[in-house]
């Protein structure tokens, strides 16, 4: 029973911040209908912006991720305003940006391998020390990840919900026509979601940074876990993303204590497949 409890809320954190890692590219693709396969790389990039900052530069942790923020913020929207934008306006524009994105990951992959090496790399934790209840021991850096992480989420919901650039972004997403025939500027908003997209992914980066190794390759993995999350959960939907990401994370734990982490992968792909079998639009039904 301990190791269950245990295994439970190894799930939860690890959920949660698969849910953050996941947000980017749902807000992406809810928005602009553009599939980001370069964002397993995009969240490496934010982690590795801040890990030289604290490292070599000395800058505290707050500072440092709001600077990397800031350059990823900067990058998404160029990315989108130089490229993307183009591409956009070109018959067969979804294979096209498909294709760009995932040779501008690849590209990116090298640069930060060239940059800052192949050796593992990890962001300091947050908070020292743990908490035992009973037979539950988590320590204080991993309630600190899940109170980021739902602070970040429900600021994320207040922003769609209550902010001007949220409508419009929540308008876009559900018609383009007609967020255009109600004034809606299509370019600025894909341009702002694009960097918005880009700092929700930075930021999970940072968080997985702080609880597991970094290498230049480890994006593709955070890829494919952000694309099984967010087809699970329905593509564009980011309470799906949420509450698939933190399905998949208990599944992931309880496998890992009772079969092994070679099952994971594996108990993760069956229940994608179950999913898209019975309900192809995803569990919560597919963009908001």
């Amino acid at each position: 029973m301990e190791n269950f409890v245990n295994a439970l809320v190894s799930g939860l954190i690890s959920g949660s911040l698969y849910a953050a890692m996941a947000l980017g590219l749902t807000i992406i693709y809810g928005v602009s209908r553009v599939f980001n396969f370069g964002h397993g790389v995009i969240a490496v990039i934010g982690a590795y912006l801040t890990w030289y900052l604290l490292s070599a530069m000395g800058v505290p942790f707050l500072l440092a991720t709001l600077l990397s923020l800031a350059f990823m913020a900067l990058f998404g929207w160029l990315l989108y305003r130089f490229t993307i934008s183009p591409l956009l306006k070109k018959p067969n524009w979804e294979f096209s940006t498909v294709l760009f994105m995932l040779g501008a990951g690849i590209l990116l992959e090298n640069v930060v391998l060239q940059v800052f090496g192949p050796r593992v790399k990890s962001i300091p934790l947050l908070v020292e020390g743990a908490l035992k209840a009973g037979f539950v021991q988590i320590n204080w850096h991993e309630l600190a990840l899940i109170a980021i992480v739902v602070i970040a989420i429900a600021a994320l919901s207040l922003f769609f919900k209550y902010s001007r650039t949220g409508q419009a972004m929540r308008a876009v997403a559900q018609s383009i026509p007609g967020a255009q025939v109600v004034g809606i500027h299509i370019e600025q908003i894909f341009g702002m979601t694009f960097a918005l997209a880009f700092v929700v992914t930075g930021f999970s980066g940072i968080l997985l940074g702080t609880k597991y190794y970094l290498n230049p390759h480890i994006g593709w993995e955070w890829m494919v876990k952000g694309f099984v999350i967010v087809t699970f959960g329905g593509l564009g939907s980011t309470a799906g993303a949420v509450v698939a990401a933190l399905i998949l994370g208990l599944v992931e734990a309880i496998a890992t204590l009772y079969l092994g982490a070679i099952w994971v992968w594996p108990i993760w792909f069956v229940l994608f497949l179950i999913v898209l079998l019975l309900r192809p639009q995803g569990i919560l039904g597919g963009r908001k």
